[in-house]
C-alpha cells in the first residue's frame, strides 16, 4: 500500500495536501522537481467516455468501463491525481500532465494494467469530444 500520509480527504475538491509533496521530473538526477505545497487542494476522478454526437452519447453513455475498474479514492492513484492537477493548473500541456500521472502511478506500484487503461482513457478524451 502506498504512503498517503501527505494528504487527507476533505476540502472543496476532495483532497488536501498536509505536507509538501516532491515529484522528480525527467531522468534521474536531472534536478527538475515539482513541489506541491501544503494545503493544495486536488481531486481524483475516473475518466469517463463522452461522445461528440449527442445521439451516440445517449446510446452508449452507460458504457463506462473505467468506472467499473477504478475508484477515485484508490490510494495507488492519489499522488498521480495531485501531480496531474497541479501541472494542469500551472499551465503545462495536457499530454505532459497525463504522462506524469502515469509515471506517478507506476512509482506507487499501481496495477500496470489499470494504469495503462486509465492513461489511454486520459489521452483519448480529446479524441472523443
Amino acid at each position: 500500500m502506498p504512503d498517503v500520509s501527505w494528504c487527507i480527504k476533505g476540502g472543496s475538491r476532495g483532497y488536501v495536501t498536509t505536507r509538501p509533496l516532491e515529484w522528480p521530473i525527467g531522468k534521474k538526477e536531472s534536478g527538475w522537481r515539482l513541489t506541491v505545497a501544503t494545503g493544495r487542494e486536488f481531486e481524483s476522478s475516473v475518466p469517463e467516455l463522452k461522445y461528440k454526437k449527442r445521439w451516440l452519447q445517449s446510446l452508449l453513455g452507460w458504457f463506462q468501463p473505467f468506472t467499473w475498474l477504478m475508484r477515485p479514492d484508490d490510494p495507488f492513484f492519489l499522488k498521480s491525481a495531485c501531480i496531474h492537477d497541479v501541472l494542469l493548473e500551472d499551465g503545462y500541456r495536457v499530454a505532459f500532465a497525463d504522462s506524469q500521472w502515469f509515471e506517478a502511478a507506476l512509482s506507487d506500484q499501481a496495477d500496470p494494467l489499470k494504469s495503462r487503461l486509465a492513461y489511454m482513457a486520459m489521452r483519448m478524451r480529446h479524441f472523443w469530444r
